[in-house]
């Protein structure tokens, strides 16, 4: 039997099948390596943008806690940190204002619905610094200062992922004096001294400057402008002597050397005095609008408010004497006369010993000043008088102690003249007998002008040397404008009194002042000049071989809304005294700060993280 044998032939496609099942399983793995990492990306992506808005969430707590903070700081009202631990945004304020994802909060620390609060000191008042932040607008100023933290923990509820995020901003809470600088305007500045002139403080201008030096003019500490402009000639609407050639201003470097070719750094705007900005700087000087809480925050940039003895007159001249104090009742207490007449001389009347009517002439105004007149001396003894029925300690003692204690002597007077103002006549206040202040200090404020009658603040007359302010108080003069009298001023001078017979006598005056000025202009083709830093004080007497010393702080807010008539070129009403002037050291202290000193209040800004 014969057997045939068939080869066998192998079929490839078994492999196709092999291969194609292999391929298959890779690209599955594929797939499912690429929906995971997909999976896994989305989760992520989720987390990250979870995180993200749980970040927005804890950040806007912190602002919500610090804003709080804010405003009582500018409301002078700042709690101390248990007032605003408890503070948090509420599941009610997140539904009410729309918050796509709820959230709860805690202090970052576990301890639910609070945020963590910290303020370093707790009393941060005496706590007095230079302000170190680069980049804030103020570096390098001194200011009372609290440095504060906020901390809050944001958690996403009812999400798939619980992605919290913390986080923490760092700040502080400044007080800042405007007193600190020699020079500061709130508008364009002009100094054209035709004398060598050495500005030794800080100089802040909120415009350009216009320096034109007949000899030479030297700073000697930093100079700011917010134009990062100085114009070396003469403004062109000043009418007075033709620019100098080349003219010599020196400025000193951030690294102690000196040059001639521009100020030492630009800076941003200071708005200057107030920390929330709600008055003019012209305005605060006035009498309260009806309808103003005297303690609110809009009342308090009033320093009518801030003073604690308030003078007011009939437009006969009889006199009102008020003491005010926020922490008593009534808060304004009349301090009733002996007398209820017109003063019009110096008495003994112990109530209102300090006050009397007083008239005479201003060359530069034209006009005769009806003035109210403030003896210091007898505004020091008032204060110390200890009679229950007619002397000032009683409300001193309610400044000092007790239960109503302001914390500090009564050093600060608002004095408004209701003596109407009109071509011819010119309500004004006038500081006399001021040689030595009481030892706690005097500020003394008025919308009006204000006229300085010999030396003032010049630590007695035996030490009228113009360079020793150990023994000075911190003093200022707010008003309209200043104008210095000096020790041989008499009322009596008229219209008719020529400068020749108007000689003045050396005088010292040691304080800040604070006033407008009349900027230079042009009128129909006419030009005027503001006087300059140089007559920022303003003279009425040939002061021709003799000294006007001023040691204080210069601080041009405005346009002067009284004293308005324009600076005249020397001979006309005055000649140039020797200015012995310099900036006073001791405002650099904050315990010798002039009272109720004007202050802007602001937030810097010094750290945030997140985590």
């Amino acid at each position: 039997m014969k057997k045939t044998f068939k080869q066998f032939k192998r079929s490839n496609r078994g492999y196709a099948l092999l291969i194609t099942i292999v391929f298959v399983g890779i690209a599955l793995l594929l797939l499912g390596s690429v929906m995971n990492w997909t999976n896994s990306s989305a989760i992520q992506t989720k987390r990250n943008n979870l995180f993200n808005m749980s970040t927005a969430a804890a950040e806007a707590d912190t602002e919500f806690v610090i804003a709080q903070m804010t405003r009582d700081f500018f409301n002078q009202s700042l709690q101390s940190t248990n007032y605003y631990i408890p503070l948090y945004i509420t599941a009610a304020n997140q539904a009410n204002n729309g918050w796509p994802v709820q959230f709860t909060f805690s202090d970052g620390a576990g301890n639910a619905n609070q945020t963590s609060v910290s303020s370093i000191p707790i009393v941060w008042t005496t706590n007095w610094t230079r302000i170190t932040a680069v980049n804030s607008a103020y570096v390098g100023l001194w200011a009372a200062v609290a440095n504060c933290t906020v901390t809050s923990t944001a958690t996403p509820i009812n999400q798939p992922y619980s992605v919290p995020a913390t986080v923490q901003q760092q700040f502080q809470l400044c007080s800042i004096p405007i007193f600190q600088f020699a020079i500061f305007y709130n508008m364009n500045m002009e100094i054209c001294p035709g004398a060598a002139m050495t500005v030794n403080g800080k100089t802040h201008v909120n415009g350009q400057i216009w320096a034109d030096p007949g000899v030479s003019l030297t700073f000697n500490d930093t100079v700011e402008t917010t134009t990062s402009n100085i114009i070396y000639s003469r403004n062109t609407n000043d009418d007075s002597q033709a620019n100098t050639a080349n003219p010599t201003v020196i400025y000193l470097n951030l690294n102690g050397s000196t040059n001639t070719s521009g100020p030492s750094l630009s800076a941003d705007s200071l708005t200057m005095p107030l920390g929330t900005n709600l008055v003019s700087p012209a305005n605060i000087l006035d009498l309260p609008p009806a309808g103003v809480l005297p303690y609110s925050t809009v009342g308090q940039e009033y320093l009518y408010n801030q003073a604690d003895i308030i003078v007011s007159n009939s437009s006969s001249g009889q006199f009102s004497v008020y003491y005010q104090n926020s922490n008593s009742t009534p808060q304004l207490q009349l301090i009733p006369a002996i007398t209820n007449i017109i003063i019009s001389s110096h008495t003994t009347n112990v109530y209102y010993s300090f006050l009397t009517n007083v008239s005479f002439y201003d060359y530069r105004e034209s006009d005769t000043v009806q003035a109210v007149q403030l003896s210091v001396t007898n505004f020091g003894i008032w204060v110390t008088n200890n009679s229950s029925t007619n002397g000032g300690l009683q409300y001193n003692n309610q400044n000092t102690s007790g239960s109503s204690s302001k914390g500090h002597a009564i050093n600060s007077v608002y004095i408004y003249n209701s003596v109407p103002l009109t071509s011819s006549q010119l309500p004004a206040v006038r500081v006399a007998y001021g040689s030595v202040l009481p030892t706690q200090g005097l500020t003394v404020v008025t919308p009006q002008p204000i006229y300085v009658l010999g030396n003032y603040n010049a630590s007695g007359s035996s030490l009228n040397n113009g360079t020793n302010v150990v023994n000075t108080a911190p003093a200022a003069l707010i008003g309209d404008a200043v104008t210095v009298l000096s020790t041989s001023w008499q009322d009596s001078y008229t219209s008719g009194t020529g400068i020749s017979s108007r000689n003045a006598g050396n005088t010292t005056v040691n304080v800040a002042t604070f006033e407008g000025i009349v900027e230079s202009t042009n009128i129909s083709g006419t030009k005027y000049y503001s006087g300059g830093v140089e007559n920022f004080l303003r003279l009425l007497e040939n002061w021709t071989g003799d000294t006007l010393t001023y040691n204080g702080s210069i601080v041009a807010m405005f346009d002067s809304r009284y004293a308005t008539n324009h600076w005249q070129t020397p001979g006309n009403y005055y000649n140039v005294p020797t200015r012995a002037w310099g900036f006073d050291l001791n405002f650099l202290q904050q315990t010798k700060q002039p009272p109720i000193s004007p202050q802007v209040k602001t937030l810097v800004p010094t750290g945030w993280s997140v985590y």
